[in-house]
């Protein structure tokens, strides 16, 4: 059996273990882009958190609907579906600057820990608001 076939059956059908691997995913693009964009080209690491972020929402965004959520509670207005998302993405955004803000302002660490701490902070209330938002069915119909 290959390493991915066995990957697959342990993963099983679980929308949380999906989704810790597609935050795995999108976490690699956002701290790529915060590495690159702070260390290569110079840009202030609050503002590379942000470019960084917006890589890691598409591809979350994407890993969410195609192969995460078994439920698209608004598959069929698919521009609402992704307003959504946006807004918790933002909010979590926002969580994941006054992290590392303060990480690295008022503790002195640097922002590549910041940043990772603020990972593990704003995971699970992404997973929780994405799950009630966007992707459990309606219970009224």
């Amino acid at each position: 059996m290959r390493f991915y076939q066995i990957f697959l059956q342990i993963l099983g059908k679980s929308e949380f273990n999906k989704y810790l691997v597609s935050g795995t995913f999108a976490f690699l693009a956002d701290y790529s882009v915060l590495l690159i964009a702070t260390e290569l080209l110079g840009i202030h690491y609050l503002v590379s958190a942000v470019f960084g972020y917006a890589i890691g929402l598409l591809v979350s965004y994407m890993l969410n609907i195609r192969w995460v959520f078994r439920y698209r509670k608004y598959a069929h207005t698919s521009k609402k579906e992704f307003l959504i998302f946006v807004v918790i993405v933002i909010v979590g955004l926002v969580i994941t600057e006054a992290v590392i803000f303060l990480l690295v302002e008022q503790v002195a660490v640097s922002y590549q820990y910041a940043k990772i701490v603020s990972v593990g902070v704003i995971f699970v209330f992404n997973f929780i608001a994405k799950k009630h938002f966007l992707f459990t069915r309606n219970e009224t119909h």
